[in-house]
């Protein structure tokens, strides 16, 4: 008798589990990749780390054309962090076609997706970089010492780096 009960179960996990994460991440970023034209031009995955562990979000790009630019590739983010706002999460990696390259704190990824409607990704661009951690948990960019001026200046190449080593065409 057990085994007529748990067959069907074991059959049936792996698709209620893709359901689930299709449903919370995957149908959302599809919605945010094909309502704003601008974000046509690169493709994503969204679903928790290893699709069982609710604790981390995986927001992956599986492919961004030539013309996508850092912007681009940012907005989508952010426009997917605005509609994962209310969600809790240790962190979000940031991956592409698969690998880890960067993650940022959950409680980060929620302030970037509740400050995207009266924040501009190009305002953000400053900052995104002193988020970012590697997948070995070390700070991505450092802070360095300077004027206002220069320390922005930093940071905008610092968003360079990050764009060029997250998105590895």
């Amino acid at each position: 008798m057990r085994v007529r009960i748990i067959a069907p179960l074991v059959t049936l996990l792996p698709v209620i589990v893709f359901l689930l994460n299709y449903g919370l991440f995957q149908q959302p970023l599809n919605d945010v990749l094909e309502r704003d034209n601008r974000n046509q031009v690169m493709t994503a995955r969204a679903h928790w780390r290893w699709y069982v562990d609710p604790t981390v979000l995986v927001y992956d790009l599986q492919g961004a054309s030539g013309d996508a630019t850092g912007v681009d590739v940012v907005r989508a983010f952010l426009q997917f962090a605005y509609r994962q706002k209310d969600r809790h999460f240790d962190r979000v990696e940031l991956a592409w076609r698969g690998a880890s390259r960067f993650y940022v704190q959950g409680g980060d990824f929620a302030e970037l997706g509740r400050q995207y409607p009266s924040r501009s990704p190009v305002d953000t661009i400053p900052i995104l970089p002193g988020m970012l951690y590697r997948p070995n948990g070390s700070k991505a960019f450092s802070t360095r010492p300077g004027t206002f001026v220069e320390q922005n200046q930093q940071r905008l190449l610092d968003f360079t780096s990050f764009i060029n080593t997250w998105v590895s065409r």
